[in-house]
């Protein structure tokens, strides 16, 4: 299914200041910046399906497309890295996106050093957005599994449940006014974001709500090679 944010991609900055500040997401869990700072490395660091995003100094962003700022054109299952390259690795909602995501996570673990943490985040009640597809989600026990051969050092919300619910709210409107077209579906939806995005604020609230787990838009974790 195609998708407008595509085209948008060309210009990060701009991509980005429009996702954070009218985006349905309100995202008050730890962020990727923010594991960088709470867990700083001694060593490289991979944001793996980086997409355009830029981190920062040190940050070698891994994408299949060669977006602005991206390093090395690689499969996120195959990175064309030695064992134990890595210090810190990044994925960022990208693990919905990979047809075999327990290769991509078998491979986090062949890439990290022995002890070194990898920040993940992964969507739980989210629409099927395509980049280029859309395979999977997972709740909070599924993520645990999915690390499980890993140590577990902490486990969060990114966005919480009135995120999920703004966001289907979108999709819904694309769906509603999009007459069969696949096009329209995803101008409508990310248009209806404008009108929608008041209220993720409420997750202001909601984020840090003991059962929020149980309804969030967006896990996260951090996970330590044993």
């Amino acid at each position: 299914m195609p998708d407008v944010r595509d085209f948008f991609k060309r210009w990060p900055n701009f991509y980005y200041f429009i996702a954070v500040v009218f985006g349905p997401m309100l995202m008050t869990g730890l962020s990727a910046r923010g594991f960088l700072k709470k867990y700083p490395a001694r060593g490289s660091v991979l944001n793996l399906g980086s997409g355009p995003r830029i981190l920062g100094g040190g940050v070698t962003n891994v994408d299949i497309f060669q977006y602005p700022g991206v390093s090395l054109v690689a499969d996120i299952t195959r990175v064309p890295l030695g064992d134990g390259s890595a210090a810190r690795i990044i994925s960022d909602t990208v693990l919905e996106h990979v047809t075999d995501p327990i290769a991509a996570v078998a491979e986090m673990r062949r890439l990290l050093q022995h002890g070194g943490l990898a920040y993940v985040t992964a969507p739980f009640l989210y629409p099927f957005h395509s980049s280029p597809s859309d395979y999977q989600r997972w709740t909070r026990a599924g993520l645990l599994y999915l690390f499980r051969d890993f140590d577990i050092v902490e486990i969060g919300v990114r966005a919480g449940p009135i995120s999920a619910l703004t966001a289907y709210l979108c999709h819904f409107a694309g769906t509603v006014f999009s007459f069969g077209s696949e096009w329209l579906y995803s101008l409508v939806a990310n248009l209806a974001m404008f009108v929608f995005f008041p209220l993720k604020l409420i997750d202001i609230i909601f984020n840090f709500w003991p059962q929020s787990h149980m309804v969030a838009a967006i896990h996260y974790c951090v996970v330590r090679k044993k």
